[in-house]
């Protein structure tokens, strides 16, 4: 070959051989410079099949951009020979530098650290090298790690039918031309995985076990498998003692544990992800590993934590977390404390212990409006983003290694993601209609999540169409499937089934095997939220952590799971935001929040347009977010507060609602309907009734009216729907209601409902601004031609306002205007249509000067008025008098009671 050219390629020299081929320094005559070329052994060359099996493992490899791998910069076919055309690097190998003899820590961790490195990147895109050793390994004049063959063993996979030593004389080595056959085959099966020996299927973590034994020998600077033949060889790869004491007495107590955990035959005991052991040797590097273990590495035993009375009193006034592992000592007690609040959280849309115990994601402001994930490492003081999760998010769950995120994200479209946390890489896994609740993520790979009033869906973790599991079934009464949580065996999980009654309420098992319609029926426990699982191998059960209305309860349970013994309370007053408490747990790290800070309260107050006070209407009440309503003559008030007595049935807040008005004047509030059901989204007619949105008779969320007053029964509008509709606005002349649809394949969507007719006629909804966004609300203008809404159409909530004709057939919506241009949310009108106002990011009171006509609209800039500190799901009105309506959060800051972390609770229950 030396001497030929293929293409624009001159070979110059050859520089080793292996199975699958040979490699020569080339010159590349177009670009100036030299490359290593492999050429494929003849039996490849003459197949088909196999050809086009290498030039596809090419493109695969030329995909891995990353400086410590050798690049891949084509594949060259010639008349003389197909060949791949592979970055030169010069320099010896590391199998040179370690026949030189041990390597001091300080040299062997920038290496180690490299090869981690490399080996990640391949990892997350799917690639094996399955041939990791040091004569593979580079190193040139600068320091830097080259990893050499990356993936080409993958190629040869159930290609050979010969006795299985031959399986490793065939591996994808390269070797100096003065090493013998015998060296070859040494020093392949030297550094196979115990399961390749046995010739197992493998998968990474077959690299992680190679990377041990180069670990091993960099530091001891002898083999570590080290037998005359390679019979012998791959014999002791099998049974052979691994003494870690061998290890030099310098060795970091960090890396010696890493060295054993990647050199566990067992591959499900052996360390996952070789991003761990990146972790590792950065903190060593780094100087923040402690005496033992290190974060990131799976240590022996939670209930091994150490955390003093001292240590917590330093660790709550830091805001930070410390974990402490000492050998030989007994179980820690349980230990409570309190973190600060999280900055930029907004915690009642989410968080999540990763299940190693390490970290704490959270859902929280984004820089530019709307909110993004959150994380917080506990060994760190502060929380740092995550780019590219920017969105209307909710409910983060982890994936069994937590190495990865996935989220839920509504807008402009129902989506599954997932972020790895070591890349910021961002991924969409797959599209759904309906709304996200939460998610699980089985060992297996099979992640099942939410939609809302559909049920639970279930796809892999590669992506692809999801697939129906659960079906929402209104005969029950049920209203939302959600927050699944997966049991060990991969197969069954937890999910938490929403229902107007006490009898369908609660936690039950479902089956990825199983289609909706065989879904078991038996439920494990009643509560009034989604059930955390945390295994305990010594039982072969587990531990369910539920709530019961703001109880947090622990409920040991077996295999099946069955409950076994007394339920536990955890703690009490825990928030709740729908079906979904504000709680997180691993095998012994729990964290929860209270609901509010015990000195909030929630006060409606008049304010000016520069935020001053002027008065309080009423007293400070349990509102339950659904709303401020001002009557058309400011005369009257119409909020919802929670009922105890529905809240002592189970419902959350949110779902307890009663109806109650007020006169303005005296602000003496009474119920408005003292029929059973539910009420929210209040809203006045200019002739003096009240519409609502009501469970009048089981209903969902039917549309009723009745007489400001209170005097009469409600009476229908719009009844028998299958999905949940909330009253906005009222139209100046009373003829027409706009409300928002909460579609069970359109997320919310608003409808324009006429009101004129007798009573009892059947009034036919019709669609304003259906799309696959979400609308809500929505408000007429003060002369009914213009509706302003809210959208997430963009990716975030912004305000928008369309023409409404009534009187075209059908009534449709004439022009769009964008109001808010940096987010926006809840609009409302100044009483003669001239000014719009809305909420800005962080509640601040935004107001837009609007020029209108019979068939014309300009809306102004919009300027700032007052920071509001608002609660619930429209919280204010505008007066007649220009003096806004506010449902203030007083005494305390929103959202902030401090985050309470316990320790060795599983251990703390056992006793």
């Amino acid at each position: 070959m030396i001497g030929s050219t293929l293409g624009p390629y001159q070979v110059l020299s050859k520089l080793g051989e292996g199975g699958m081929g040979e490699v020569y320094r080339a010159r590349d005559s177009k670009l100036k410079r030299d490359v290593a070329i492999k050429v494929l052994p003849e039996a490849f060359a003459r197949d088909p099949e196999r050809l086009a099996r290498f030039e596809r493992e090419a493109e695969v490899l030329a995909t891995l951009n990353h400086p410590n791998i050798a690049a891949v910069y084509g594949f060259q076919e010639s008349p003389a020979g197909n060949a791949i055309v592979l970055e030169l690097v010069d320099g010896p190998t590391l199998a040179d530098r370690i026949a030189g003899g041990a390597m001091p820590i300080a040299d062997a961790l920038p290496i180690a650290r490299q090869i981690a490195d490399a080996l990640e990147a391949a990892h997350e895109r799917g690639i094996v090298h399955r041939d990791l050793k040091p004569a593979n390994i580079k190193l040139t004049a600068d320091g830097q790690v080259k990893v050499l063959d990356f993936g080409l063993a993958k190629m040869l996979e159930g290609d050979i039918n010969e006795p299985r030593e031959l399986n490793v004389t065939a591996s994808p080595t390269m070797l100096s031309p003065a090493m013998t056959g015998l060296g070859m085959i040494l020093g392949t099966a030297a550094y196979m995985s115990p399961e390749q020996a046995a010739a197992r299927p493998v998968d990474k973590r077959a690299d992680i076990w190679s990377y041990g034994v180069i670990l091993w020998e960099m530091l001891t600077g002898q083999r570590l498998f080290d037998a005359e033949t390679v019979s012998h060889t791959l014999a002791d790869v099998l049974r052979a003692p691994i003494d870690l004491a061998k290890l030099p007495a310098s060795t970091p107590p960090s890396i010696r544990d890493l060295v054993g955990r990647c050199l566990e035959r067992d591959v499900k005991s052996r360390l996952r992800d070789i991003g761990e052991a990146r972790v590792a040797v950065d903190q060593v590097l780094s100087g923040k590993a402690p005496a033992s273990t290190v974060p990131g590495l799976p240590r022996p035993s939670r209930a091994a934590l150490v955390a003093s009375a001292v240590a917590a009193v330093a660790i709550a006034t830091a805001g930070g977390l410390a974990f402490v592992h000492f050998r030989d000592q007994p179980a820690a007690p349980l230990v409570r404390f309190q973190i600060p609040q999280l900055e930029k959280a907004v915690l009642d849309t989410g968080m999540a212990v990763s299940p190693d115990g390490q970290k704490l994601v959270f859902v929280g402001s984004a820089p530019q409006g709307g909110s993004m994930l959150w994380l917080r490492d506990f060994d760190n003081l502060v929380a740092r983003p995550l780019p590219g999760t920017e969105g209307g998010i909710r409910a983060p769950f982890w994936s069994p290694d937590s190495r990865t995120l996935a989220f839920g994200v509504d807008v402009p479209s129902g989506a599954l993601k997932k972020i790895d946390i070591a890349s910021g890489t961002v991924q969409t896994i797959c599209r759904f209609t309906g709304a996200y609740r939460g998610g699980a993520w089985s060992r297996d790979g099979i992640i099942v999540f939410g939609t809302g009033n559909v049920g639970l869906m279930k796809v892999t973790q590669a992506g692809g169409d999801p697939v129906p599991v659960t079906t929402v079934d209104s005969t029950r009464q049920e209203t939302q499937h959600v927050l699944p949580a997966f049991l060990p065996d991969g197969r069954r999980f937890l999910y938490f089934r929403a229902a107007r009654t006490l009898d369908s309420m609660g936690v039950y098992v479902g089956s990825v095997e199983k289609t909706p319609s065989q879904q078991d029926l038996t439920r494990v426990v009643m509560a009034t939220s989604g059930a955390a699982y945390i295994e305990d191998p010594n039982t072969g059960g587990g531990w369910l952590l539920f709530l019961r209305q703001t109880s947090l309860f622990a409920q040991a349970v077996d295999a099946r799971p069955a409950p076994i013994g007394d339920l536990r309370l955890m703690a009490d007053e825990i928030g709740v935001t729908g079906n979904r408490g504000w709680f997180s747990a691993s095998s012994g790290v729990l964290t929860y929040r209270t609901g509010v800070d015990a000195a909030q309260t929630t006060e409606l107050n008049w304010v000016d347009r520069q935020g001053t006070l002027k008065g309080r209407l009423g007293i400070g009440g349990d509102f339950n977010g659904a709303g401020v309503q001002l009557s058309p003559d400011g005369k009257r008030v119409a909020i919802t507060l929670a009922d105890p007595q529905l809240r002592s049935r189970g419902l959350s807040t949110t779902a307890a609602g009663r109806t109650w008005v007020a006169d303005t004047s005296r602000g003496i509030f009474s119920r408005l309907n003292v029929d059973d059901g539910t009420e929210s989204a209040s809203v006045f007619t200019p002739d003096g009734r009240v519409i609502f949105s009501s469970t009048l008779q089981g209903a969902v969320g039917d549309i009723y009216w009745m007489s400001a007053s209170g005097i009469g029964k409600p009476e229908p509008l719009l009844v028998k729907s299958p999905t949940v509709k909330h009253p906005n606005s009222v139209s100046p002349d009373g003829r027409f209601l706009v409300f928002d649809d909460h579609s069970t394949s359109l997320q919310q969507d608003l409808w324009v409902l006429p009101l004129d007719g007798p009573a009892g006629a059947v009034r036919t909804p019709i669609p304003f601004v259906v799309t696959a966004a979400d609308e809500t609300a929505s408000q007429f203008s003060p002369d009914g031609r213009w509706i302003a809404y809210s959208s997430d159409e963009s990716g975030r909530r912004e305000v928008f306002v369309q023409g409404f004709a009534p009187d075209r057939k059908p009534a449709t919506a004439v022009g769009k205007w964008q109001i808010s241009t940096a987010g926006g949310d809840k609009p409302r009108w100044r009483h003669d249509g001239k000014e719009l106002y809305y909420l800005g990011p962080g509640g601040k009171m935004m107001a837009v000067p609007v020029r209108s006509g019979p068939a014309s609209f300009e809306p102004g800039l919009a300027v700032p008025l007052f920071d509001t500190r608002l609660g619930g799901f429209y919280p204010y009105d505008v007066g007649d008098d220009g003096r806004f309506l506010l449902q203030s959060i007083v005494g305390g800051a929103l959202n902030a009671s401090p985050i309470t972390v316990v320790l060795n609770w599983q251990a703390a229950l056992k006793k």
